[in-house]
């Protein structure tokens, strides 16, 4: 027993000597600001360092038999609530263990021990794996309820005397324990400036890999989206960048999708929407192919009504569409760039263009390169091999109403038209069959059971331009004229003209004669003041608003694009 004591006593003599070798500086105030920064360090942190097997046991043991023999097993069970095991199960998901826990942690009579179970459950709130991919929906559910429980327990341990300095923390920063946890930092950090969130991670001890990050992300993309077209359009290569993980903070799929379809949405909104590439491939790259994948895009990318945004779908279709054809014509023609004419012409019909598949021979197959491998990627889920041809041929095949358009790739290959009903049964199960590196035939696609042969060749004697002979047997068969007239012969153009972008209406269309109309603004004018339109030009009539309204901002558009008014029928123009 005196061996015992002799021990003790050393060890004490040894830990006070050690306590008081700098007695002589006690009276400093930098000695007892470190010395009590060390002492709320070890006793008034918001985060203890226990044992995760330890917690995962404790947990195990509650889910299995329902029951807390100890306090301490009851704050081991709070820091592991919000875990998932190597089963999937996380305890938040089971509702009845969930609320018996919750319930042990308010009940528990001395005021020290409910701040332990608040703060434990604090520990487990930051660290719920929320943005994971496989997360179940109860596990989620179960989240939720934990953070208005901590809610609601906060405002009754704040009666409490004297709490530890985390909890005053925690009482000054509410907003993370409701539904929009971070978007009060978003416009701060947009600025560039995190002071105040990095002090409250700082301070509350939440951890790197919590979803506290991630949601900071999401909110400086939400104080974005509710600046100004030009404000916006400045941040947007950033922000594009933030949602795709490339700033320094990783970003899950689902986190990333919210981020990019917020994007996309803000976009769309603007007043001018050119192609913005970032945008285009992060859209793609992450929310997939809007023509490929509508359900999906409808699914996440929604309006201010929770509706399906057509506009912002039409708008990232129309850029992929037109990228796509650029492609073809640039990569993977034997033209390449030295001719832009085919280019030129069936960019003119991306807007009725449903759907396209691209037909590559060995050469292009092969090929590599970042240009090449950014189309690949693009064009993922409609590339198929072109059989029996020389290796340097590929095949632009596209799908526009009820007819099925062919173009090549090599010169001197005539244009094939079918009608999609009448296609031969091999080359419908290739279209149609979904199947990756698919092989197609260069006879399935000249099959003599086309509806029509046409060639790219001018024709001096009748003045007319191959362009003017494909649109006169094209057109009228789709029931579409593209805004942008045919190039007629000997006619140069000086640069790409600015695309048919069509968003509201597909119906029929001839040119219009005023160089400052431009159908999309006019057809997001129609949209935004919910006007209906009907376009006779190709019977011998006139393109027609109904509205009889003669407003400012009714007329004076109208008046600028050379509509007039007519009573009692609204405003037309020739």
């Amino acid at each position: 027993m005196m061996a015992d004591l002799d021990f003790l006593r050393s060890q004490l003599d040894v830990m006070f000597s050690r306590a008081l070798h700098s007695r002589e500086h006690w009276g400093e105030s930098q000695a007892m600001s470190r010395a009590l920064k060390e002492i709320r360090q070890r006793h008034d942190s918001p985060a203890e360092c226990i044992n995760e097997r330890t917690i995962a046991m404790a947990v195990a043991d509650f889910m299995k038999t329902g029951q807390l023999s100890t306090f301490r097993d009851l704050k081991y069970v709070c820091l592991g609530a919000a875990s998932i095991d190597k089963n999937g199960q996380c305890l938040l998901a089971e509702r009845s263990l969930r609320d018996k826990l919750l319930a042990l942690c308010k009940e528990t009579d001395e005021p020290r021990r409910q701040m332990k179970c608040f703060q434990s459950l604090l520990r487990s709130y930051w660290s719920f794996p929320l943005n994971s991919s496989d997360l179940q929906v109860e596990a989620r559910d179960g989240w939720i309820v934990l953070r208005a429980w901590l809610a609601k327990q906060q405002k009754s341990l704040d009666a409490i005397a004297t709490k530890p300095e985390w909890f005053i923390v925690i009482s000054r920063h509410l907003n993370l324990l409701d539904d929009n946890p971070c978007d009060r930092y978003g416009p701060a950090l947009l600025r560039g400036d995190g002071t105040e969130l990095d002090r409250a991670i700082k301070e509350l001890a939440i951890p790197t890999e919590s979803w506290v990050m991630e949601e900071a992300i999401l909110a400086q993309i939400k104080a974005a989206s509710t600046l100004g077209d030009a404000d916006f359009n400045d941040a947007l290569p950033q922000m594009v960048a933030l949602a795709q993980g490339k700033a320094g903070v990783d970003v899950s799929k689902p986190l990333a999708t919210r981020c990019v379809s917020l994007l996309v949405t803000r976009y769309a909104r603007c007043a001018s929407t050119p192609e913005h590439m970032g945008l285009r491939d992060a859209a793609i790259s992450v929310i997939g192919n809007p023509w490929l994948r509508r359900t999906s895009w409808d699914a996440h990318v929604r309006d201010d009504k929770g509706r399906p945004n057509h506009a912002a779908r039409e708008m990232i279709n129309g850029w992929l569409k037109r990228r796509l054809i650029r492609d073809f014509f640039e990569l993977l023609s034997a033209d390449g760039t030295g001719d832009t004419r085919r280019l030129d012409y069936w960019l003119r019909f991306e807007p009725v263009i449903d759907d396209m598949w691209f037909a590559l021979g060995a050469n292009a197959r092969d090929r590599r390169g970042e240009s090449f491998n950014d189309f690949r990627h693009r064009a993922r889920g409609r590339l198929l091999g072109l059989d029996q041809t020389t290796s340097d041929n590929n095949a632009f095949v596209m799908r526009i109403g009820e007819y099925l358009a062919v173009e090549f790739g090599v010169t001197n290959h005539a244009f094939f038209l079918f009608r999609w009903d009448r296609l031969p049964p091999v080359l419908t199960q290739v279209l149609t069959s979904g199947k990756e590196r698919a092989f197609v035939s260069i006879h399935s696609l000249k099959s003599s059971e086309n509806q029509d042969r046409l060639i790219h060749r001018d024709q001096p004697s009748s003045a007319l331009s191959w362009e003017q002979k494909f649109d006169a047997v094209i057109c009228p068969l789709i029931g579409s004229h593209p805004q942008e007239g045919p190039r007629r012969l000997g006619y140069s153009k000086p640069a790409h003209a600015p695309p048919w972008n069509s968003s509201v209406s597909r119906g029929n269309r001839t040119p219009m004669q005023e160089e400052q109309f431009n159908w999309p603004e006019f057809e997001k004018f129609i949209a935004r003041h919910r006007l209906q339109i009907e376009d006779r030009r190709l019977k011998g009539g006139a393109l027609w608003v109904r509205a009889a309204d003669i407003l400012a901002e009714i007329a004076d558009p109208l008046k600028n694009w050379g509509f007039r008014y007519k009573p009692g029928k609204g405003w037309w123009k020739e």
